[in-house]
């Protein structure tokens, strides 16, 4: 997965992740890329459920798990151990995007997947996080996936693991430090769950950000 969009506002995404504290959200955006900065609902350190900033992409951003991370082996890499025990996270979103091809088209046409009956929604991802050389706290995080099941496998591969209300209370929850007791939301959606249409190719362009990157051009409406 390498884009998706985050279509509320932050009154809708505390309301439904319940959310504590508030230090940066970054909502309404269309055309969200890896190496941009995203809101994350996290625990801080006073154990207090909040949101801020973090980068979409750990380092190095050349690894092939720095946006996007197995879930099916994130727990056998020491790497992630430590952030599977205390830095887990939620990454609200609205929906996220795939290429597909559709007809004639010579390039693959880009599709905007949703989550039916869930106009937000959030993915499972962890982070880490230092402060840099200016005594600047930074972050970053990867999200996880799992292999795409039904007709929809065949152009989008993977899918990022969504976790319904019970699996975010879980996967924020503090005091679970064990990852195995959270594994088991580690998985994919069944297909009739959700729902993809035909979007404007300009979302290649991560430079691109507006509207119809998430309108349905097989309606015309968004």
């Amino acid at each position: 997965m390498e884009r998706f969009a985050l279509r509320s506002d932050v009154t809708d995404i505390v309301n439904q992740f319940n959310v504590w504290k508030v230090k940066n959200c970054l909502g309404n955006r269309f055309n969200i890329a890896p190496r941009q900065a995203v809101s994350i609902i996290m625990n801080d350190r006073l154990r207090q459920r909040t949101i801020d900033q973090a980068r979409w992409g750990l380092y190095p951003f050349w690894a092939k798990e720095s946006v996007n991370a197995d879930g099916e082996r994130v727990d056998s890499k020491r790497y992630f151990k430590r952030m599977l025990k205390s830095n887990r996270c939620v990454v609200p979103c609205t929906g996220f995007f795939g290429w597909k091809h559709e007809g004639m088209e010579r390039d693959p046409r880009a599709m905007h997947i949703v989550v039916d009956r869930q106009p937000l929604f959030g993915m499972a991802g962890i982070y880490d996080q230092w402060v840099n050389p200016q005594g600047i706290e930074e972050r970053a995080f990867t999200i996880l996936t799992v292999p795409a099941s039904g007709p929809m496998a065949a152009w989008q591969p993977r899918l990022p693991v969504v976790l319904d209300a019970e699996a975010v209370e879980d996967w924020l929850n503090p005091d679970i430090t064990d990852f195995a007791q959270v594994r088991t939301y580690v998985q994919p959606l069944e297909p009739f769950q959700l729902r993809s249409y035909p979007v404007t190719n300009a979302v290649t362009d991560e430079r691109y950000e507006a509207p119809d990157c998430i309108m349905d051009l097989s309606m015309g409406t968004v």
